[in-house]
């Protein structure tokens, strides 16, 4: 199992961050590598809510589902998902930073179960994660910072 912390300073309001973070369906092709479309199955927001998640994986095309496990806006939102070969939680935690509520820490947890022959591997698949999910939350800050 991995388990990892990341976290970044975002120039935004929490509610502006915790909108665009929740809205897989118009952002997270945008700032997530891999995903290039999700799919809301249910209606609504909050606990409960499910997605479909298309990723380019080399040539292919992967699904994979995703459920959100919190919804606290605008300071918590987590759920569970599949990436590939590795099954994870994840968990956002948003609070003001700096003078005023202008600037957003963004704090991500994630607990990640490589599956399979991946198991083998862990060591790799943690490095990996560790750059993917760095390099994402980069490019979330900068989406988000761009945004009116």
């Amino acid at each position: 199992m991995i388990e990892e912390t990341f976290s970044v300073n975002i120039r935004r309001k929490p509610e502006d961050v915790f909108r665009i973070l929740t809205d897989f369906e118009h952002y997270l092709a945008r700032w997530a590598k891999g995903p290039v479309a999700a799919r809301k199955l249910t209606t609504g927001d909050g606990v409960g809510t499910r997605f479909t998640v298309v990723a380019r994986v080399g040539p292919l095309r992967a699904t994979s589902p995703y459920e959100v496990k919190i919804w606290e806006p605008p300071a918590e939102f987590g759920g569970s998902g599949v990436a590939g070969p590795v099954a994870f939680d994840e968990q956002y935690s948003l609070a003001a930073a700096g003078d005023g509520d202008a600037d957003t820490n963004l704090c991500q947890r994630i607990v990640a179960r490589p599956r399979g022959p991946f198991r083998l591997v862990e060591g790799v698949v943690r490095r990996q994660l560790r750059q993917l999910i760095a390099a994402d939350l980069e490019r979330f800050r900068v989406l988000v910072e761009a945004e009116a």
